[in-house]
Parts: structure tokens; sequence; C-alpha cells
């Protein structure tokens, strides 16, 4: 069932069927953390509520540090350790730990980051589940959970560029050519950039077009603005949804119920940690 395109890192298979596709299931999406000490500090509480809740696992949509931070090594291993104490954990790079970087190369850091967070096949937490991995692009991953499908892309926020930009419009398409072939009940797409300005135009265009042909349920998932929203704002794409998830200024997260068997698949809560 895996295409040729796709590597499985580690020689761990990811869980597919994990949950009958007729039940429900929750999960967590938070990002943009790590700014200051409080923005750490409510990580903790998130980590703490999102243990307590049920979750099949947590995703992270990028920024783990505020920007123009110095990088360094005792960050991203200080990051990962907080991180592998969540329950199950998926995360995906933004700009602040990488391209934003005062010191040292962006590639440089980006490389730094897979090998910290993207060496195995595996999640990041205390119970990981296995994964898809992207050639030459690891930290690009896809799995699939109760009849969905979940895919994260590495694009930094605000300009949607960098290295893995020719990767990710094919890491798109290969998810929902499987979403497809397996007759996904929904997609979820996890990736940094706030693409309603106008950056990741491409991307986007590939993703509207690509949601419109599945015409079940989509959801973009994204971070990097601080505003926390659910919208429809590709009005001739009704079926795609764009969730923004709230900044670690807060310690609220959002629970998302996945519900196969429904009509929107998707729903979403607020939670304070």
């Amino acid at each position: 069932m895996m295409a040729l395109s796709l590597l499985v890192v580690g020689g761990v298979a990811p869980p597919v069927g994990a949950a009958s596709p007729s039940r429900s299931f929750r999960i967590g999406l938070i990002g943009d953390t790590g700014y200051s000490a409080h923005d750490d500090a409510n990580l903790l509480k998130v980590r703490s509520s999102a243990n307590r809740s049920g979750l099949v696992f947590v995703v992270h949509d990028g920024d783990i540090q505020k920007g123009d931070t110095p990088c360094s090594d005792q960050r991203l291993r200080d990051v990962k350790g907080v991180f592998d104490g969540f329950s199950t954990l998926v995360y995906t790079p933004g700009d602040n730990e990488w391209q934003d970087c005062p010191n040292g190369t962006p590639r440089g850091w980006l490389a730094d980051i897979r090998r910290t967070f993207f060496s195995t096949g595996n999640s990041l937490g205390l119970h990981p589940i296995g994964q898809w991995r992207q050639p030459g692009t690891p930290e690009n991953a896809r799995w699939e959970w109760g009849g969905v499908l979940f895919a994260t892309l590495d694009v930094p926020g605000p300009g949607g560029g960098g290295p893995a930009f020719g990767a990710d419009g094919a890491w798109l398409e290969a998810a929902f050519d499987r979403a497809e072939a397996m007759k996904a009940a929904g997609v979820m797409v996890i990736m940094q950039d706030d693409p309603t300005d106008g950056s990741s135009a491409a991307l986007i265009a590939r993703l509207k077009r690509r949601a419109a042909r599945f015409r079940r349920p989509v959801v973009l998932v994204h971070g990097d603005t601080h505003v926390h929203r659910q919208d429809h704002p590709w009005k001739d794409v009704p079926n795609l949804t764009r969730l923004e998830t709230f900044p670690g200024f807060t310690p609220d997260w959002v629970l998302a119920t996945v519900n196969p068997s429904s009509p929107g698949v998707f729903s979403f809560m607020t939670v304070r940690g």
C-alpha cells in the first residue's frame, strides 16, 4: 500500500487503521510556543491538559522560539524533551527555529532540526506512532487514523519559501492521491505559514484544486500570525476549512473531534490548560 515515492524511516510501519472508521477520536492542535519563559510554562500546562484529555495525538505546527533569537542545539534538545513528554506529538518546523536564526545558516539549522526531531519513522512522545516520511525532506510526514489522512508540510511563515518548497507540492499531491485511493473520510494538512496573506500561493492553488476534487472535508491547520480562528477564506472550495492555532502567549489549545461517520468529520473546541 506504500507508494514507491515514500519512505518509512526506522522500519516502523505507520498505524494504518489504528481506529475504526466508524468511531470518533480526538486530537490536539498547538503551535507558536517558547517565545519566553512564560510561554515555556504555558506549553507545560498545555501538555498536562492534553495528556489528560484522551487524545490519540497532538500536532505542533511550528515555531518553538521567538524570531531572531540565537539558535542552538541545546534549545532543540530542550524542546524535544518537552515534546517527548506528550503522550504522542507530531511536529512540523516553523521559521523561527531555523530560517530566522541570526547565527549560523538556515540550511545548517534545518539539518540540525532534521537530526534532532526526524531521524526515525516515529512521531515524538511517550507513545510514538509510525509515519511515512518524504525522502530528502523527512519533516514532511503522513499518517492515517480512523479512515482519515493527516500530512505535515515544511512551509515556514511568513513568506512560505525555503528549501522544502519544491518537495512540499509533491508531498501534498501524494497525500491526496493516497486519500483518494483509501477513500478517506477527510484530510488534515498542517504547516506553519498563514497563506491568507498571499504567501504560498502556488501551494494553496494545489491544495484548493485537490480539495475540490476530493469533495470531502479538508482542514488546513497553520500558525504564524498568532490569532486563533476557524473560517473558510476560500469561498470557491466550501469543503476546505482553515484553522489557526493559539500562540504560546496563552495556555489555550484546540481540541479537535474527528468523527469519520459525520458529514463534517472535523469539529473544534477551545481548551484552557
